[in-house]
């Protein structure tokens, strides 16, 4: 292969990275794969620190929910359908006031168990160590909620459903239920598990006493490293372009056709 070709290929590959599949739209750097890695991993590093105040562990939650929503949007499906005559896409108030109001409320959610947790001041107890347990696996639930959210619209209008040759056949609900599902999941188990995990680790060293001063950071750096370990399998372990029987599909969808295997794009 010749170094133009080379060239070519490369600049290839960078540009399915930039743009997203399904709307065409470049994706802004900071929700892209790289940067996903890095910001994900340092926010949610930060908002498993120790609570302090009420209103700092807020402000890092809701940071945190923020940029995790503005990665789900990034990465969204397409909002367009196909339109019949004089048809035109309207914007969905209802959807822009649910992404909008959730952020706050799941910041909320987040803090308000440690906020409880904090106020009974036992350290280093199985009883306080299962709070922490729940909390920090309401984490990941949360984090499932927040791609619920902010890719609602996709549940309701449904998803663009393609042929192997890559004919747009129409817009499920089916697909579009399954694509973010499929996603809440991935999203729930990258967050979830590692700061699961990063509690667990805290818990069983402080209670051996080795680092009993530096727990705080202790915690946020196995987040932040679990974060890096497991965030290529959760971005990988399905793939982006995913199957769909004709049997799940609407009988109307594919009442036209014989094929009996069709494609929707899932998102990130």
């Amino acid at each position: 292969m010749s170094s133009q070709d080379e060239k070519i290929r490369d600049a290839w590959k960078i540009s399915l990275s930039c743009v997203n599949s399904s709307t065409g739209d470049t994706i802004p750097f900071f929700f892209r794969g790289g940067g996903f890695v890095f910001i994900s991993a340092s926010l949610a590093a930060i908002a498993s620190l120790p609570y302090r105040t009420f209103l700092s562990s807020f402000c890092r939650q809701f940071v945190f929910q923020t940029y995790i929503g503005g990665f789900s949007l990034a990465n969204r499906n397409s909002l367009k359908r196909p339109l019949e005559n004089d048809e035109k896409n309207e914007f969905s108030w209802k959807q822009a006031c649910l992404a909008v109001g959730s952020t706050p409320a799941l910041a909320l959610i987040g803090t308000l168990p440690h906020y409880f947790i904090e106020r009974k001041k036992s350290l280093n107890t199985p009883g306080h160590f299962f709070s922490k347990f729940m909390a920090s696996a309401l984490f990941g639930v949360l984090c499932a909620c927040n791609v619920f959210t902010v890719r609602n619209f996709e549940r309701e209008s449904g998803i663009k459903v393609m042929r192997s040759t890559g004919e747009v056949i129409g817009m499920s609900q089916v697909a579009g239920k399954k694509a973010v599902r499929e996603t809440a999941l991935s999203r729930g188990i990258l967050f979830g598990v590692p700061v699961v995990i990063s509690e667990t680790s805290v818990y069983l060293i402080n209670r051996r006493r080795l680092f009993p001063q530096k727990s705080m950071f202790l915690r946020g750096f196995l987040v932040y490293f679990f974060c890096w370990l497991i965030l290529p399998v959760s971005l990988s372990w399905t793939p982006q372009l995913r199957e769909i029987k004709q049997n799940e599909l609407e009988p109307d969808l594919v009442s036209s056709t014989k094929e009996t295997t069709f494609f929707f794009y899932r998102g990130v």
